[in-house]
Formats: structure tokens, C-alpha cells, sequence
């Protein structure tokens, strides 16, 4: 963010008027606000991301799920098949 010349005016008349200590915890609690606006604006960031994230996760299980249902119901049929096929030989 660049300095305006009426910004550092302001600076130097608080620095003249409150003293250096004051000015200085002053810069201090717009640097930590500033900070922490920021640091707020990354947390939405990554929670936004970590829900779109956990979106596709919980798509891409139940496709696993479902597909391994499928596996299991072919598996069950060959089953089946195969225990009859024995049955018959008997």
C-alpha cells in the first residue's frame, strides 16, 4: 500500500503532537488489525477450499462404493453359478 504524501503528514503531526512511544503503539494496533483482517480473508480462503475438497472426496466414495457393490454382486452371481454347476455333477 504506497504512502500518500496527506497520509504521511498525518504520521508526522501525530508523532509531534503524541511522541514517538504513541505513535509508535499506534502503527502497532493498525499493523496487528491489518494483519488480522488478512489472516481472516486466508481462513475463508481455505475453508472454501477444503469444502469443495471434501465435496469431491465424498463424490469420489460413493462411486467406489457403488462400484464395489457391483463387484460384490458379480461375485455373489459367479457364486450362485458355480454351486449350481456342482449340484449338477453330482
Amino acid at each position: 500500500m504506497p504512502i500518500e504524501p496527506s497520509m504521511l503528514d498525518t504520521v508526522i503531526q501525530l508523532v509531534e503532537r503524541l511522541g514517538v512511544s504513541i505513535a509508535v503503539v499506534i502503527m502497532a494496533f493498525y499493523y496487528i488489525v491489518f494483519l488480522t483482517k488478512q489472516a481472516a480473508r486466508e481462513r475463508e480462503g481455505w475453508q472454501k477450499r477444503d469444502q469443495e475438497s471434501d465435496a469431491r472426496l465424498m463424490k469420489l466414495v460413493e462411486t467406489s462404493s457403488d462400484a464395489m457393490i457391483h463387484v460384490k454382486n458379480a461375485l455373489d452371481q459367479n457364486t450362485q453359478a458355480m454351486r449350481e454347476l456342482l449340484y449338477r455333477q453330482k
